[in-house]
């Protein structure tokens, strides 16, 4: 079994799909991400180093993606108030009735995605792909 080709086939279809299902939205998974994470925030806020932390991305990609939200009015962009150099971004009410679609959507293609898997199941693999993400991460 060649367990990384088949995680990275199913991550790739699911990308691929997923942009797909949010295409009509303007919307790519990195922006929908985003935008669901800020959602979670207080104050629908969060610092850009934060969602590089958090999503395992560079400062350019983040940058990137916050720049084209705060263009199409989703997000919009601001300084730390006690530290200028900090960068933060907040969900619009524009992007959070955004957001809410698109994760509707999202939820949809995950249960597609699942069909035929009992809640034991979904439970099991959601615990063993932790296991198994726990173990990647340390690695050397």
């Amino acid at each position: 079994m060649d367990l990384g080709r088949k995680l990275k086939m199913i991550d790739d279809c699911f990308k691929r799909k997923g942009n797909s299902d949010l295409v009509e939205m303007d919307l790519t998974i990195a922006q929908h991400h985003t935008m669901v994470y800020l959602v979670h925030q207080k104050d629908h806020l969060a610092e850009l180093k934060e969602l590089e932390r958090e999503f395992r991305v560079s400062q350019p990609t983040v940058a990137g993606i916050a720049q084209r939200l705060e263009a199409k009015g989703y997000v919009e962009a601001m300084q730390h108030p006690s530290d200028k150099r900090v960068k933060m971004i907040r969900l619009t009410p524009e992007g959070e009735a955004l957001c809410k679609r698109s994760w509707e959507k999202m939820q949809a293609r995950t249960a597609c995605m699942t069909a035929g898997l009992s809640e034991e199941e979904l439970a099991e693999l959601d615990r063993m792909l932790d296991v198994i993400h726990r173990n990647i991460e340390a690695m050397d």
